[in-house]
């Protein structure tokens, strides 16, 4: 059953992340909002929900290696191994103005997370300043919205076809959780077999699996050729799993979460440095280059091998 739960959930994030990609594309053409911000929000949100979910069951059975663990090492793991791949597969030239701010509130919320692990304890203090930022990133998207839909022009739809690319979205979304949910419990349940520690299967095979809609909707918006929502989702998603996650994982469980030595030692920093290194030059330059995606994903696999090995 372990097996077919596996290939079940595959099926699901395939086939739901090709559905999500098109009605979510076709929605931001009918309403005139850019898609960057499409991706960066409704469609971030619902790709994140995976390790939101899964954050906030281990902190609630008292595991915060695995609550934090999946939270970095998902960022990880879409900066490294998803962003790298687009960055690879689409070089193509931006617009600044829509990526400047936005990735500089990222670095910054993750300069925050590293100053709060410093301590060895995440607790509601350290909540705020992580959740003060996710914020203003969804007010900067909401506001970018508005004025994107007067700038982009908008495409005819009537109501029977725009009701049923609303349905492939949401169930599309449906199916990319689903699917998601499956393939994890299937993964773990075969790692644990082989006496793996909570901490690199929450930063390895979890965080990996939960990333699989962010990865599964950036595969699928890169064969599409949709850069700027692919980009977006990453940005968005990114985001959302570094200012809001550990933040929530705390605030239900009025609880402290210990915060492990290599967590803070290594797999954080790691975690900035990939990010630094994919995004900054894209905004120094104005252009996306293959040799970005492909530096950034030999730094996620030098890293991932050395974990593994340790």
């Amino acid at each position: 059953m372990i097996y077919v739960s596996f290939f079940i959930g595959l099926l699901l994030i395939c086939k739901g992340g090709d559905w999500f990609v098109d009605a979510a594309s076709f929605i931001a053409r009918a309403f005139g909002i850019p898609k960057y911000i499409v991706g960066a929000t409704i469609v971030s949100f619902a790709t994140t929900m995976p390790e939101i979910l899964v954050s906030v069951a281990a902190a609630l059975k008292g595991s915060s290696v695995m609550a934090i663990g999946n939270a970095v090492g998902s960022v990880s793991a879409n900066t490294g191994i998803i962003l790298g791949i687009s960055l690879f597969c689409l070089p193509v030239a931006i617009r600044r103005k829509e990526y400047l701010t936005k990735n500089i509130l990222y670095i910054g919320c993750l300069i925050l997370l590293f100053l709060a692990f410093q301590d060895r304890v995440f607790d509601a203090g350290d909540c705020i300043f992580l959740l003060m930022g996710g914020i203003l990133f969804l007010v900067m998207n909401v506001k970018n919205a508005m004025t994107g839909r007067q700038e982009q022009e908008r495409i005819p739809a009537g109501k029977k076809e725009f009701g049923r690319h609303i349905f492939f979205f949401l169930f599309g979304a449906a199916c990319v959780v689903i699917g998601s949910e499956l393939l994890i419990d299937s993964a773990c349940a075969l790692a644990r077999q082989f006496d793996i520690s909570e901490e690199l299967i929450s930063v390895t095979i979890l965080a990996m699996g939960t990333s699989l809609p962010e990865f599964v909707t950036t595969i699928t918006a890169v064969i599409k050729k949709e850069s700027s929502l692919s980009v977006g989702n990453i940005v968005g998603a990114n985001v959302i799993d570094t200012a809001f996650i550990l933040p929530i994982c705390t605030l239900i469980t009025g609880e402290s979460l210990a915060v492990a030595p290599q967590m803070a030692q290594i797999d954080l920093p790691i975690c900035i440095l990939l990010s630094m290194i994919a995004l900054l030059p894209m905004l120094i330059r104005g252009r996306i280059r293959r040799i970005d995606g492909a530096s950034v994903l030999v730094i996620y696999l030098i890293y991932f091998c050395i974990i593994t090995k340790g």
